[in-house]
């Protein structure tokens, strides 16, 4: 059914109410051991991709593995629901866990880490095939990487290949990050037709620009590094914030704000948590139920893996409820 809203609307209405709701998270909250969590969790909408995470001898590698089965399940369901324009926004939306996996890859393989752990760092989730993206991890070099991102024709392939080189002239990670960055945006308000996924898209930018600017502010504006798009911080308020005056951050404020830098990103992810919540009250019938349900999905795997490591190693209740509730 063709790029049918209404449709696709109704479906995801019906995956949302399997979400876990907030007994559920105290229930596992208040599990007593990592066990105990398990057996909650398979008595859940999850307990289909569970067999391996209770298996005995299982550890949180399985728990991780059984998570981003269902959480990779969950996201192609929405995307094979689409057809015809519907089908490119939503997959623009997915194509936001492939900017987030490109950058893991690039700090990994920055970083030294192992193919092991840098695989498990990987979110299954975007449009790039799980394949490629160990393909390109292999190697342990990014040039290796970006050659294996190349051949798989991303929209995403040629900012990361500029990127790598960005960042092979400069030694800085952000010269690459913001490469990809600008061109996922870019792609993405190009080919988004619709308001509300505009006006979400844009709410990303202007986070991005904050948390940059943040991350930068008294080293100097530097042009370059601003993504186009944003309704808050243009490049003028990007080069003030930049250079520390705070003036003109507008709803970007309390990331500017924030005490330090985890402060910052929480209050980011509840800005976006806001502007999902926000596209499918006020686009019930286009892509903001999409919007709306993807982020959620995505928060309850995230709170997820947090309790589940918690109880694996046995950290106090309310101190794992307090990472849970900043997550």
């Amino acid at each position: 059914m063709p790029d049918d809203y209404g449709y696709i609307n109704a479906r995801i209405k019906m995956m949302r109410t399997k979400l876990l709701d907030g007994r559920a998270f105290d229930g596992a909250l208040g599990a007593q051991t990592y066990p105990e969590f398990l057996r909650l969790l398979s008595e859940s909408e999850l307990s289909g991709d569970l067999a391996g995470a209770t298996a005995q001898g299982a550890g949180l590698s399985e728990l991780d593995t059984a998570l981003s089965q269902n959480f990779f399940q969950s996201v192609e369901r929405v995307y094979r629901l689409a057809d015809g324009d519907a089908k490119v926004e939503i997959g623009v939306l997915l194509q936001k866990w492939d900017l987030v996996n490109l950058k893991s890859l690039a700090r990994g393989l920055t970083s030294g880490r192992s193919g092991e752990s840098l695989q498990s760092s990987l979110i299954p989730g975007g449009t790039i095939p799980m394949t490629t993206l160990q393909t390109a991890l292999q190697g342990g070099e990014l040039s290796v990487a970006a050659s294996a991102i190349t051949l798989s024709g991303h929209p995403l392939a040629a900012a990361f290949r500029e990127g790598v080189a960005a960042y092979g002239a400069s030694g800085k990670l952000l010269d690459l990050e913001i490469a990809l960055d600008q061109a996922y945006y870019r792609y993405a308000l190009r080919v988004s037709r619709n308001t509300a996924l505009r006006h979400y898209l844009s709410r990303e930018v202007d986070i991005t620009n904050a948390l940059t600017s943040r991350a930068l502010r008294g080293g100097g504006a530097n042009p370059a590094l601003f993504v186009e798009g944003g309704r808050n911080i243009d490049a003028a308020t990007f080069a003030r914030l930049t250079d520390g005056d705070p003036s003109g951050a507008g709803e970007m404020a309390p990331i500017l704000e924030a005490e330090n830098s985890e402060s910052a990103e929480r209050v980011a992810r509840g800005l976006l948590d806001e502007a999902a919540r926000n596209a499918a009250a006020g686009d019930p019938l286009g892509v903001g139920v999409a919007i709306d349900y993807l982020r959620r999905k995505e928060q309850e795997i995230a709170k997820l893996r947090l309790i589940g490591r918690g109880k694996f190693y046995q950290v106090p209740n309310e101190q794992i409820r307090q990472e849970v509730a900043e997550a």
